[in-house]
Formats: structure tokens, C-alpha cells, sequence
């Protein structure tokens, strides 16, 4: 694996993420939570809520289960025995941008062959199209962790950990592997933010950048709850817009006592 880039403070100026956040990161089985979507780059704070017709959820929940309350949306799951993970994702949505603020956008999300592309095309001056989806899932873990945590949900984009989360202790690495249509995405930036208590501002800092085989170490700097975030941007030929892109967000609980588990390590 590459080795990590010096840890960076980001502005989150252009990017609001999406991510999930559940009530507890270590309920107790059989256990009904709360599970609350939220946006914005105010972790683990909301900043709007998400319109359910929007939401597909993994394990499913219908769109009725959703609830718009103050500036998250949130449903109830049942937590079972072990290790899970939760998800959902967004319909696409088309977004037009100014061209400054267009590539200031591309240059916090690390994204240089993009950038490189419209100065090879002369589009300094061009608006942008982008049409846009954003994939989140959150790590639970009910009584003793189970070895499924680097199993793929399946989703368009996602982030796998390919260590047990909840095994982990402050100043650790946790080794991820990004993940397109089930393949390993390369040279993408990823970001980690963390928040050990809510009354501070956010810490939030560039992790690093993928290798060939789509993986990268992530320094874990504290307990707490923790948010990985990256983004994938193609150019397409379509009438409607020139770029799609697609956001992945994970989320996980560090613990000064990390829980018991059965397996630490994948063999992916």
C-alpha cells in the first residue's frame, strides 16, 4: 500500500456529504434504534434533511418509513447479533455549477485528471453539468463483532474495511479498499473526518489517495464517531450533462475499549 499523505485540514467548501448516522454504534441484539440520514459537512451534525422519495435503503425499508424531522430523516431497524451494516443511497440529481466554483469543487475532491480534462477541452470558461448520487453506510455491532465486516453490500460505490472497525484503538490503521461496480477504484482521494465530542468543531483531513489495487491505510487520530468520504467522477458523452458522479461514505465508532470479535483481519 501507498503510504499516507501528510494529513491535511480540508474546508468542505463544494462537498455535502451524506451519511449515516445510527443512534447507537453498539445497540444490544434484537435492539430497535433510530437510523438518521444526515447531509452537510457539520459532522456528526446535520445540516438538511433528505426527501424519503429520494432514499433506497439496504436492508430495504419502504419509503413510508422515513421521517423528515428538523434537519435529518430517520427511520427505525433492528439491530441483530453480531456485525452489520446498514445503507442507503440517493436518486441521481442533475447540478450546474459555475466554472470557478465548478473546479475549486474538483480540486478539494483530489480530482486532477478531471481538472486536466477541461483544460484540455478550453472549458475554464463553461458551466458545469454534473448529475450526481451519493451511496452511505454505517458499521454496527450488537455483543461480539462477526468476520463479515470486508463483505461488499453491493453498492454502486462503497467503501469496504478490510479490518474490524470496532477493533480498532485510537492512532491505529484502518486498511479500506474503494470499490466502482465491484472493482478497485485507483488514485481516488479519500477523506476521514472525526468528531469526539459534538460541542467542537470537526476535524476533518485528506487520508490519502487509493493505490492500483484500490486500497489504502487510514490513520484513525482518536475515538470517537468517524466518517470516510470519497468521491468518483467520470466525463460522459449525453446530451443533459458531461460528468457523473458518485459520493461513498462510511461511518464507525471507535472505543478507547474496543468490543470483543471473532475475526481482525480479512483474507480479501
Amino acid at each position: 500500500m501507498r503510504k499516507l499523505l501528510p494529513l491535511l485540514i480540508i474546508s468542505s467548501l463544494y462537498g455535502h456529504d451524506l451519511y449515516l448516522m445510527p443512534q447507537k454504534f453498539r445497540p444490544a441484539a434484537g435492539e430497535t434504534i433510530l437510523l438518521s440520514i444526515h447531509t452537510g459537512d457539520s459532522f456528526p451534525i446535520s445540516e438538511q434533511p433528505v426527501d424519503p422519495a429520494r432514499i433506497t435503503a439496504f436492508p430495504a425499508l419502504p419509503e413510508s418509513a422515513w421521517r423528515m424531522l428538523n434537519k435529518a430523516t430517520h427511520a427505525t431497524v433492528t439491530v441483530q447479533n453480531g456485525s452489520q451494516f446498514f445503507a442507503v443511497q440517493t436518486k441521481s440529481r442533475f447540478l450546474e455549477m459555475e466554472p470557478a466554483k465548478f473546479e475549486d469543487y474538483l480540486k478539494e475532491e483530489g480530482l486532477t485528471v478531471q481538472l486536466a480534462l477541461r483544460k484540455e477541452k478550453n472549458e475554464a470558461t463553461v458551466k458545469s453539468r454534473e448529475v450526481y448520487a451519493k451511496f452511505a453506510k454505517t458499521y454496527v455491532v450488537a455483543g461480539t463483532s462477526s468476520d463479515n465486516f470486508s463483505k461488499p453490500l453491493g453498492l454502486k460505490i462503497e467503501i469496504v474495511p478490510l479490518a474490524d472497525p470496532a477493533s480498532l484503538e485510537p492512532g491505529a490503521n484502518l486498511p479500506v479498499q474503494l470499490l466502482y461496480k465491484g472493482q478497485p477504484l485507483v488514485d481516488v482521494q479519500m477523506e476521514i473526518a472525526t468528531s469526539s465530542d459534538p460541542r467542537k468543531k470537526t476535524v476533518m483531513q485528506i487520508a490519502g489517495r487509493t493505490n492500483s489495487s484500490g486500497k489504502l491505510n487510514i490513520k484513525i487520530p482518536s475515538s470517537g464517531k468517524i466518517r470516510l468520504h470519497a468521491l468518483s467522477m467520470e466525463r460522459v458523452n449525453e446530451a443533459t450533462h458531461d460528468w457523473e458522479s458518485n459520493w461513498a461514505s462510511l461511518t464507525f465508532e471507535v472505543s478507547s475499549a474496543p468490543v470483543p470479535q471473532s475475526t481482525t483481519l480479512s483474507n480479501r
